[in-house]
Order: structure tokens, then sequence, then C-alpha cells
């Protein structure tokens, strides 16, 4: 392939790789193997501080809750510090490792948090990461696609269990293979979506009347199954939400001399431009509109734990400043696109008293400025009781 001046452009023949037997046969012997560290930088081997939860929180999440970036607030408060928000450990690792399937895409699909302890300022965080199934899948946007399994546990550093996760990433061949993703040549065609004035007038007043319980208690007995949660507002999408989605991370891709060392070490982690021949993370495609449409995505699209961590925010702006996520559970359905709105709504379905612990069960979804849906899922949190044997302590 030669550009408009005759210079020769090599793409990588394993760009275009379509999924095999052979390819699934090796990545299985990878099932139960723990992984080596992304190749990111700055590790996590210092304890955790108050920027790095108040950054997650204010730049990744778009949360302005005291209780994760105020320490005067935070001291006042059950938990006598600041603690991080539900998905902060995202932070401290890449979420969308995916070993093996070498040039073929790997796209987030959804998460199962689970979580034992509250992380605060000063924690120590120590993660593991092996993937644990590799589930073969058909679809109407994709013939053939893989989802690979992953889990992570986070202990710290009094060996407590804080947190288990588990992420759902699909691998799905890019488009010059002839097997990628397909059914978004309309959203292609359209574009970027576009606001009136009025319609963005609403989303301000969403914004501007955002509602958080905060240091007012929600206990377990003032709630009622199938009362709905006031709903919350993200978007429209922006590249500066996704550049600033990346700044508030721990982690992030390696840059200029770095991401040529990185390729060093991992030679097939790489996307090579077939117009300009430039070696890129192959993950670009989130600011990157042509490795987007390589992929088979009508546009530039969001990190997809971005839209689990909205998730998050939404679940406890409501259960209070008293409140903890027990469980975070969602499934992206649609790509989040830039241009695109995503209201997040939900309600209670469940009530039960399990272990001595008040819980509440929620199921959520987030809705896009088309009305399709593009996430939903569920939450577990615990809440303090008025009952005088409710012993409310992690």
């Amino acid at each position: 392939m030669s550009d408009v001046g005759g210079n020769e452009i090599k793409v990588p023949e394993f760009q275009t790789a379509l999924i095999t037997d052979e390819m699934l046969e090796k990545a299985r012997e990878l099932i139960g193997v723990w992984l080596r560290k992304p190749t990111l930088w700055p590790t996590v081997s210092e304890p955790i501080s108050q920027i790095d939860i108040r950054r997650w929180a204010l730049y990744s999440v778009g949360d302005d809750n005291p209780l994760w970036s105020d320490p005067d607030y935070a001291r006042n408060t059950l938990w006598g510090k600041t603690i991080a928000s539900p998905t902060f450990l995202f932070s401290t690792l890449d979420p969308a490792v995916s070993p093996g399937l070498p040039g073929v895409q790997s796209i987030y699909w959804g998460t199962r948090w689970e979580h034992f302890k509250p992380v605060k300022v000063g924690d120590q965080i120590t993660s593991r990461t092996r993937m644990i199934d590799i589930k073969e899948k058909t679809g109407k946007h994709a013939p053939r696609f893989v989802i690979q399994v992953i889990e992570s546990t986070f202990v710290n550093q009094r060996e407590e269990m804080v947190s288990r996760i588990e992420d759902d990433i699909a691998r799905i061949p890019r488009g010059r293979s002839g097997g990628g993703l397909r059914g978004f040549e309309e959203k292609k065609k359209e574009g970027r979506a576009k606001y009136s004035a009025e319609e963005i007038e609403e989303i301000r007043q969403a914004y501007i009347n955002e509602e958080r319980r905060g240091a007012t208690p929600r206990y377990w007995e003032d709630v009622t199954e199938g009362e709905a949660l006031p709903k919350i507002v993200k978007g429209p999408l922006t590249l500066v939400d996704i550049v600033a989605f990346y700044a508030g991370r721990r982690t992030l891709y390696n840059p200029l001399k770095l991401a040529f060392l990185e390729r060093e070490r991992h030679p097939k982690n790489v996307y090579v431009s077939p117009a300009t021949g430039i070696p890129v993370h192959p993950a670009a495609g989130h600011f990157d509109i042509e490795i987007a449409h390589e992929i088979g995505m009508p546009g530039t699209y969001d990190q997809g734990w971005m839209r689990v961590s909205w998730m998050g925010h939404w679940v406890t702006n409501w259960i209070s400043d008293w409140g903890f996520v027990r469980k975070l559970n969602v499934r992206l359905t649609l790509p989040n696109l830039v241009g695109d709105v995503t209201w997040i709504k939900g309600k209670v379905i469940r009530k039960c008293v399990e272990n001595g612990e008040h819980l509440v069960e929620l199921e959520c979804f987030g809705q896009n400025q088309r009305g399709e849906k593009n996430m939903d899922g569920g939450a577990t949190v615990r809440l303090p009781s008025k009952d005088p044997a409710d012993n409310y302590t992690f």
C-alpha cells in the first residue's frame, strides 16, 4: 500500500486477523494464569493519595460529591476520612486486559463489581488479574466474536480483600478482516448528534438540579420497593470529556518514546494506520475517527468503563454518604458516541436483610437522545438501619 506521495505503507498482517479455532485454543491456555501487569505508567506502588481519589471523581467521572474530594468534609462523616467512589479502583489497573488473539480488537463490554471494604486515603492496594473464561458469540453486529471474562482482585495493606471485579472484554475482528462490526452504517451517515437550544437548556437544568442525598442518611426503613430514583444526565459526550477521563486515571497509555519501547515488548499491541503508516495504541479509536471506523464504530466513542462509573455516580447520589455499594453490575448494549447524551434512570426492586446487613437492590439503565438503551444493570447497596441492633461497621 502506498500513500499519495508514493511512500510504501506496510500494515502488519495480523492487524486484519479473523478469529480462528487455533487462536482460540492458544488463548484458552491462558485461562487461570495470573497475568503480568499492563505496561502502563505510573505503576501503582505508593499509597492512595487525596489527589488520586479527587482526580478520578472529578475528572474521570464528573462527580463533585465532597465525600471524594474534600478532606475536611469527609473527616466529619461516618468514614472519618476521604473514601473512594465505587469505581475508583479502575484507575489502579487497566480493566481492558485481554490476553491472546493478536490483531483482534478489544472492546469493553461490561462489568460486575463486588466491594467488601471502602478504599481510603493512605491505603495501599495490590491487585492481581487473570482470565477466567472465554465465551464464543455470534450476533447481528458481528458474525463471530468472543467474550473474555477477566477477574481482578484487590487487597489492601492489611491483607484485607477490598474488592473483586469481573470484566467482560469483547474481541471483535477489525473492519478490513471482513468480520468486523456492522449495522451502524446509518449512524455513520448521520454523523455527530445535533441539539437545539431548548434541548441544551434541558440538559443544563438537569445538571444544575442534580439530586445528591449527601450528609442526610438514607435509612433502609425509608425505602420502598418500586420507587424510582432521581435520574441524572451525562453528556453530550465530547472529546474533552474523554481526555478528562484519561487525565483522571492513575494509569495512561504510554506516549512518545515510551510508546515505542512498549511495542518492543508487545509488538502486536499496535494499530498501524493504513493512511499514514503511524503506529498507535489500538484503543485510540476513542478519539481517532480513522481507527473508530476501522473497528466498525460509526464515530469516536467513550471508554466503556466511563459509563460504569456514571452508574456508580447515580447510585451514590441516592444512597447518601452513609451508604455503601456492595455490588455494581453494568452491561453495555450500544456504543456511546461523541455527541451522545446518556440519561441514567432506575428504581428499587428489592429490600432484604442478609447476614445482618440491610440491603437494597436497584435496577438501572442508560438511555441516549435517540431513546435507545446503551447500558443496563443493577446494584446492591448497604444502608444504615434505624434498628438499634444494626451494627453498621466495615
